[in-house]
């Protein structure tokens, strides 16, 4: 695979870890664009202080969905699973790099699993999250059998969302170098209220990136349009700037619970 013409060395790309369709997306995109730009990638993996805090309930049960049977959570066994979880989630990330050819790194970050806190506290260049509830429920299953690049079809569509900023620029060129990676159609999605500069903007970059893309403008400037139009473009990864307006605070986990897709914030 050859890296982009401009590399950045000191690039950091972090990826936070699960097991569920989105979190395998997630890395797998990640990856991908480590070997794109030339640069290690970083694995994360949330043991969510939450799940840690409601396993120490005297009267919390987990029942099997399979037997209907009750069994005990409490925190000595939350916490062997989730070193069990830990464990296949580097096994996940090692295999992606190496399938990729590039350095990796992981580790393990007790806090919150909200995606707005994540975004938050981990100051990447890009930060690649799957969906925001699969970080806490993912955790109280018994570790799954999955292998990377086997539990999600490759990604047939990106959707990138361009509001004509410094990093939304960045954001649309990291789109055009992962969609030509991987053979995808691209959707750039235009804010809904104004769109004549912003348009001209995309396209100039579009056409100096030598990427075809279709330019879709919102139908409102709030959240429902903002989904409506993502989940119409089929995208399995969205790409979008770190401050995009309707993904701030809690709107970034609404998006993600909404849609599941992998989510790529470039700063």
């Amino acid at each position: 695979m050859t890296p982009a013409s401009q590399q950045a060395e000191n690039l950091h790309i972090v990826v936070t870890l699960d097991a569920s369709e989105s979190g395998c997306r997630a890395l797998e995109s990640a990856a991908r664009l480590a070997a794109i730009l030339g640069t290690k990638l970083e694995g994360i993996f949330i043991e969510d202080i939450n799940l840690i805090r409601l396993a120490g309930l005297p009267f919390l049960r987990e029942v099997r969905p399979w037997s209907l049977a009750e069994e005990t959570i409490n925190t000595q066994r939350m916490q062997r699973e989730l070193r069990m979880l830990a464990r296949h989630a580097e096994q996940m990330l090692e295999q992606a790099a190496g399938e990729m050819r590039i350095p990796w790194s992981f580790q393990i970050w007790r806090g919150h699993a909200e995606a707005a806190s994540l975004a938050q506290t981990f100051a990447a260049d890009i930060i690649s999250l799957g969906r925001a509830s699969s970080l806490a429920t993912s955790r109280i299953r018994t570790t799954p059998r999955v292998r990377a690049g086997q539990s999600s079809e490759t990604v047939t569509a990106i959707s990138v969302l361009f509001s004509g900023s410094q990093q939304a620029a960045r954001a649309l060129t990291t789109a055009c170098h992962l969609a030509k990676d991987l053979g995808a159609r691209l959707t750039v999605l235009l804010p809904g209220n104004r769109t004549k500069g912003i348009k001209q903007a995309a396209r100039a970059i579009l056409e100096s990136q030598q990427q075809a893309s279709r330019l879709v403008q919102l139908s409102g400037t709030g959240m429902q349009s903002l989904v409506q139009a993502t989940a119409a473009s089929g995208a399995g990864v969205v790409i979008a700037e770190a401050g995009y307006p309707l993904l701030q605070q809690a709107g970034l986990d609404r998006f993600l619970e909404t849609l599941s897709c992998a989510l790529l914030l470039v700063r």
